[in-house]
């Protein structure tokens, strides 16, 4: 029997070419599309989930968005270990930054070799019960509790030493040997971790330092009153008044998507990217769907005398059920196959698109899911044929037709209406993205990114001096304009704050953040002066210096539009040589210029008045940024390199363009406009398949009444208007569901934004537009075979 039913189906496709290929084809699409999205959005959600007991550990965040910073997932280390023994904490781990806290150096030399050890943290000893990290050569934790060891991860070992077996080696910082005492295996890429060179971390000497403190509780801890513990011990340990200050205790599981502040380890991921793609993945398999039932409902009119034979001689209606289930589910199961092998192609691809390291797995989960998917789709795409089928009357069959009653009507138009305005929504969503993401591209941030090269992570204590003499050869060079230091990435986010008072009393109540520079700032960073001047070398007191013998400083201040008018000036010259008192540090500013407002940070970051102080910085590292005239950047870059490792001043320096900086601040929303792009693409090519499928249906049903009206002298282009007029109803009917549920989710997304598009009208028009002409295009290319028919060949036989 279940030969006979095989075999039948066989049949049935090679008599049905044309359908089977589409219904193959529209289905394998969307399967092989679903299946892309969905490993993205598996991808974006195995993010720490193999780590010991993920469930309860939890790092702590500094939560400063009351005065207008970011949450932070740096704290002080003190605080964590006043509170180790509190009941609902059974242990804390901490890592900590080793070049920013000055704990040793990075700069290091292997025989004759110099290096730089790369992403170089402290660590506690307990760190193997918090993460799932696997040491492959000596003992993890001797060389994280013995002075003057060192762990190194596979990759780092093999570049500093020619081979992964390491132990024992040894390398200079210059002042001491330093042994490598173990191996552990590079981390994965699904860990919001990043750490490549581990040392002991001594909290008897480095206890008052900042670090990512994680914390695993136990089964029953309140983590909101713990939260609140952390905010109150903070304040009183440092004596804040009025503080705002609050603190976040984020879930392992939960870090990868927080990852925002400019102190994590690596970007994070972006929820409304995964929430979108697991949409996408439902919404291009309920397509699939749908277009299968439209297209199998239009194969049954070129059945109707097979069905009525089987009938006629028997058949009843379980088997003629069971037979279109058949056919089904070998469909489907081939479609998967074939999509599959789409999926395996173009992953390359993806990853590409995505910039994530995802692939097709054939483990127990999947395979599960993908026979669920199976037979899901082969149950909820095969019962409406297999119902018209088994309940039409003889008949109505005998006379070449099936049922059609209201309920079926309904199914089929439904199917296409919801197609339709999924089509929509998408070509809206896809412009709308467009004009946000053209939007960010083109604010003036108060800089410009183009032709500024970087040099990243330089030791502050030697660059932070007026008359360096690298900064003078860099100067020299042909090809460059100007070079500065800077204390903060402005691409990326400032690491330092300068409170001061204005000569009126006026104080920010919020972040007053500041850029420690060199001179000629304004010039290199392009920004735009609205009065004085630029920090100069003529004027050698603009750089941070004492007054006289006492303990008092100086320096010179340039600061924003913003700033100036939020303290209560109106015009920019009216501050230009103002005296601003520090409240602290003893240091006295006077404002030699006004700049226009700089958004320092992310696409998502709102415009804060900020500063730029010359001479002075807290910070243990400056950036060196080389304004270099376009034609010529190569070349600098190459000299720069030279000069950099030539002085001494990095071993292997980080050289970057601004720009490429810059552009990284809309990687997310870049990656979501590919992403709809993409899937509306393929949303719409499922949805002609639909219509198709759905208009070879109508044109055989009405073929006759077609004939008729071409005997009373109807044309072939009012005939294809007519068949076109009931698509097009249901377009409309789509585009009245489409409009508010879009304008809805877009509006939601935008809102993230400080600058955003409005929902313009004319973005919805040209989605409606283009969904009608292609449904009208995809109808009228079928019924303008059935109206240039010969009526005597259809009514031959009445």
């Amino acid at each position: 029997m279940v030969i006979n039913y095989l075999v039948t189906a066989l049949r049935t496709f090679k008599q049905q070419k044309q359908h089977f290929i589409l219904n193959i084809l529209g289905l394998s699409v969307g399967l092989a599309a679903a299946i892309l999205v969905a490993l993205f959005a598996r991808y974006e959600l195995s993010f720490d989930k193999n780590h010991p007991n993920y469930e309860s550990v939890y790092r702590l965040h500094l939560d400063l968005s009351a005065i207008g910073y970011e949450v932070i997932p740096l704290t002080s280390s003190e605080i964590a270990q006043k509170l180790k023994s509190h009941k609902d904490i059974e242990d804390i781990f901490i890592l900590s930054d080793v070049i920013d806290y000055e704990m040793a150096t990075d700069q290091i030399q292997v025989k004759s070799n110099k290096f730089n050890l790369r992403n170089f943290y402290a660590a506690t000893s307990n760190i193997e019960q918090f993460l799932a990290i696997k040491t492959r050569f000596g003992n993890l934790q001797t060389a994280l509790s013995t002075p003057n060891k060192v762990a190194l991860s596979v990759s780092e070992a093999t570049r500093l030493f020619g081979q992964s077996n390491a132990v024992g080696k040894v390398f200079s910082d210059g002042e001491k040997n330093i042994t490598v005492a173990a191996i552990f295996e590079d981390l994965p890429d699904n860990s919001h971790f990043l750490f490549d060179t581990l040392m002991p971390l001594d909290l008897t000497e480095f206890g008052d330092t900042s670090g990512y403190i994680y914390i695993k509780t136990n089964e029953f801890a309140d983590i909101k009153a713990l939260e609140e513990l952390f905010a109150s011990t903070m304040i009183s340990q440092y004596s804040l008044k009025n503080s705002q200050l609050k603190y976040r205790l984020v879930a392992m599981p939960d870090i990868y998507f927080f990852a925002k502040s400019s102190f994590d380890f690596k970007p994070g991921g972006s929820e409304t990217l995964v929430n979108i793609s697991i949409g996408l993945s439902l919404l291009l398999l309920l397509i699939a769907a749908a277009n299968f039932t439209n297209l199998s409902v239009a194969q049954l009119l070129h059945r109707t005398k097979e069905i009525a034979i089987r009938k006629t001689l028997g058949a009843t209606k379980l088997q003629l059920v069971i037979q279109f289930f058949v056919e089904a589910l070998l469909l489907i199961s081939l479609s998967m196959l074939i999509a599959l092998c789409m999926v395996e192609l173009f992953i390359p691809v993806f990853n590409e698109l995505s910039h994530r390291p995802f692939s097709l797995q054939f483990d127990a989960e999947s395979i599960t899911v993908m026979i669920a998917v199976i037979l899901g789709l082969t149950l909820i795409s095969g019962f409406y044929p297999a119902y018209l089928v088994a309940n039409a009357p003889l008949n109505t069959i005998l006379s070449g037709e099936l049922k059609n009653g209201r309920s079926a009507i309904i199914i089929r138009k439904g199917l296409l209406t919801f197609q339709a305005a999924i089509a929509v929504s998408l070509i809206a969503g896809t412009l709308l993205c467009l004009n946000q993401l053209t939007l960010l591209q083109s604010i003036n941030s108060g800089y410009q990114p183009d032709g500024r090269i970087v040099v990243h992570s330089l030791d502050s204590d030697t660059m932070m001096d007026k008359e360096h003499i690298v900064v003078d050869k860099i100067r020299q060079l042909s090809g460059v304009n100007q070079v500065t230091t800077v204390d903060s990435d402005i691409t990326d986010s400032f690491g330092e704050e300068y409170r001061f008072t204005w000569p009126n009393g006026h104080t920010e109540e919020g972040l007053m953040p500041t850029v420690g520079s060199g001179f000629s700032v304004v010039e290199t960073l392009g920004l735009t002066l609205l009065a004085g001047r630029d920090f100069s070398t003529e004027y050698q007191t603009d750089w941070l210096h004492n007054v006289g013998d006492s303990d008092l400083q100086a320096m010179a201040l340039i600061v924003t539009e913003k700033m100036v008018k939020r303290a209560g000036y109106q015009n920019p010259e009216d501050v230009i040589g103002m005296l601003v008192t520090s409240e602290y540090d003893n240091i006295t500013a006077t404002i030699v210029g006004v700049v226009a407002d700089v958004k320092v940070g992310s696409a998502t970051e709102a415009w804060v008045p900020i500063s730029f102080s010359c001479g002075w910085s807290a910070q243990t590292t400056v950036d060196l940024v080389i304004n270099s005239k376009l034609d010529k950047i190569s070349d600098v870059y190459n000299e720069i390199n030279n000069l950099i490792q030539a002085f001494d001043l990095k071993n292997e320096p980080e050289i970057t363009l601004m720009d490429a900086d810059y552009q990284q601040n809309f990687e997310v929303e870049e990656s979501i406009f590919k992403l709809v792009q993409i899937f509306s693409g393929l949303a719409i090519v499922l949805t002609c398949v639909g219509i198709f499928g759905l208009a070879s249906f109508s044109a055989l049903r009405r073929q006759k009444e077609v004939a008729v009206r071409k005997v009373l002298g109807a044309s072939r282009i009012s005939i294809m208007n007519l068949l076109a007029k009931e698509f097009l109803i249901l377009v409309a009917i789509s585009i009245v569901i489409a409009y508010p549920l879009t304008y809805w989710l877009v509006g939601d997304w935008l809102a993230n934004f400080n600058e955003r598009v409005d929902q313009a009208l004319w973005v919805y028009l040209i989605a409606a537009l283009s969904v009608a002409a292609i449904t009208w295009l995809t109808v009228a290319s079928l019924t303008f075979k059935a109206a240039s028919t010969r009526p005597s060949l259809t009514l031959r036989y009445e």
